[in-house]
C-alpha cells in the first residue's frame, strides 16, 4: 500500500473508532449514569466539569504534536481512551467514574488538532480547497460508519448488559492504538527546534495561535472559531442532552433502543458528506453555513412540538442531515485558513473554544431542564441555531 493510501486508511480508521464512541456517548452516557441512580444535574455538571478540566491540556498536548510528533500524540490519545472506558466499565461509584470521564477528555486533547494535522500535512492538502473538502467529506463518511456500527452493537450489548458497552469501547481504542503505533508514518512535517520544556513550548504555540487568529487578515477565521462557534456549539450540545431524555421520558422508549435510533440516523446521513462536497464546490462557505443552520433551526423547532415518536425520529434524522453537512463545511473552512506550521496548535485552540461552549451547553441544559422543562430547553437551542445562521450570513459575506 502506498504512503497516501496508508495515511488515509489509518486516519479513516481513527474516525471510524471515534464515530463508535460518539454514537454511544451521545446516546447512552447520560441515560446510563441516571440508571445508576445519579441525579440529572449532577450528571450534566460532571460531564461539563470533565470537559472544562480537559481544556487545560489542549495547548500542552498541541505543543507535543507540533514540537515533537503527531503520531506519538495519537498513540497516547488512543491508549488513554482505552484506560478511561475500561475504568467506566469496572466502577459504578460516581466519583471514580468522574475521574475516568476526565481522563477521556484528556485523551481527546491528544487527538484534537493532531489527527487532522497529521493527515493533512502528510497528504499535503491544506492549500487545495477541492482536495481538502473531498478528504474531510470522506472523514465524516467513515465517522458515520462508526456511528452505524456503534449504534447496532450498542442495541445488542445494552439489551444484554448496559455496562459492557464501555468494555467494548475500551477494546476498540486499544486495537486502534496498536495500529497507529505500528503502521502510521509522518512526512511533510518538520517540527521547529524551540528550547524549553513542553509547558514553555505550549505557551509559545498558544501565543502564536492567538496572534494568528486575531490577525487583521483572518476575520473569516474569527467568525468561524469565535462568533458563530459560541451560539452553534451551545445550541447543539444542549439539544443533544435533551434528545435521549425526551425519547425515554416523554415517549417511554427503552434505553437499548436509543443507540439503534442513532445508528439509523447514521445510515440516513451516510451519503451526506459527498452531497455536501458538491455543495461546497458550488457555493461559498458562508452561504452554505447560513442555509444549513437555518434548516437546523427548523428541525429543532419541529422536534420540540412533535407529538408522536415516529415524527420525532424523522425530524431528528433531518437534524442529523444538517449537522453532518455543517461538520464537513466548518472543518473544511477552518483548515483552509490554518497555517501548516501551527496546524495542530490551531486545532487545539479550535477544540479549546469548542470544549468551553460544549461544557457550557451541557451545564446550562441541566439547569434549564430543571427550571423550564425539556421542551422549552429545546426551543432555546433552536433560537441559538437561528442566531448562528445570521452570524454566518453577515460575517462570511464577501
Amino acid at each position: 500500500m502506498d504512503f497516501k493510501k496508508k495515511t488515509k486508511s489509518i486516519f479513516y480508521g481513527m474516525e471510524f473508532t471515534h464515530g463508535i464512541r460518539r454514537a454511544l456517548i451521545g446516546a447512552l452516557m447520560v441515560v446510563y449514569l441516571i440508571s445508576l441512580g445519579f441525579n440529572l444535574l449532577w450528571v450534566t455538571t460532571m460531564i461539563a466539569v470533565a470537559g472544562i478540566i480537559g481544556l487545560f491540556f489542549e495547548f500542552p498536548t498541541g505543543a507535543i504534536a507540533d514540537h515533537n510528533s503527531r503520531k506519538k500524540s495519537l498513540v497516547i490519545s488512543f491508549f488513554l481512551f482505552f484506560i478511561s472506558f475500561l475504568g467506566i466499565f469496572i466502577f459504578t461509584n460516581f466519583w471514580l467514574i468522574s475521574i475516568f470521564a476526565v481522563l477521556a477528555e484528556i485523551a481527546w486533547t491528544f487527538s484534537s488538532g493532531a489527527n487532522m494535522a497529521w493527515a493533512i500535512d502528510n497528504l499535503n492538502y491544506s492549500k487545495s480547497k477541492s482536495k481538502l473538502v473531498s478528504f474531510i467529506s470522506r472523514k465524516y463518511f467513515f465517522e458515520k460508519g462508526g456511528y452505524i456500527v456503534g449504534g447496532l452493537v450498542g442495541f445488542i450489548v445494552v439489551a444484554i448488559n448496559f455496562r459492557f458497552i464501555w468494555l467494548m469501547m475500551s477494546l476498540a481504542y486499544l486495537v486502534m492504538a496498536f495500529v497507529i503505533m505500528k503502521y502510521a508514518e509522518e512526512k511533510n512535517f518538520n517540527p521547529p527546534k524551540i528550547p524549553g520544556n513542553y509547558l514553555s513550548k505550549s505557551l509559545v504555540k498558544m501565543k502564536e495561535s492567538f496572534a494568528y487568529l486575531f490577525h487583521e487578515k483572518n476575520k473569516e477565521l474569527r467568525v468561524l472559531m469565535i462568533y458563530g462557534f459560541v451560539t452553534s456549539t451551545i445550541a447543539i450540545s444542549s439539544f443533544m442532552v435533551c434528545v435521549p431524555l425526551l425519547l425515554t421520558q416523554f415517549f417511554n422508549l427503552k434505553p437499548e433502543y436509543i443507540p439503534g435510533i442513532y445508528s439509523i440516523m447514521a445510515v440516513a446521513t451516510l451519503g451526506i458528506p459527498f452531497i455536501t462536497e458538491k455543495l461546497a464546490h458550488k457555493k461559498s462557505f458562508g452561504a452554505s453555513l447560513f442555509s444549513l443552520y437555518f434548516f437546523l433551526f427548523l428541525s429543532i423547532v419541529i422536534f420540540a412540538i412533535s407529538n408522536s415518536l415516529i415524527l420525532a425520529v424523522i425530524v431528528f434524522a433531518f437534524f442529523n442531515l444538517s449537522k453532518t453537512s455543517i461538520d464537513v463545511i466548518e472543518d473544511s473552512a477552518v483548515h483552509h485558513k490554518f497555517s501548516s506550521k501551527i496546524r495542530a496548535s490551531l486545532g487545539s485552540l479550535n477544540s479549546l473554544l469548542w470544549g468551553i461552549e460544549n461544557a457550557l451547553g451541557i451545564f446550562l441544559a441541566g439547569i434549564s431542564i430543571g427550571l423550564f422543562g425539556i421542551t422549552n430547553t429545546i426551543y432555546g437551542s433552536a433560537v441559538l441555531a437561528l442566531i448562528t445562521a445570521m452570524i454566518y450570513l453577515i460575517g462570511l459575506r464577501k
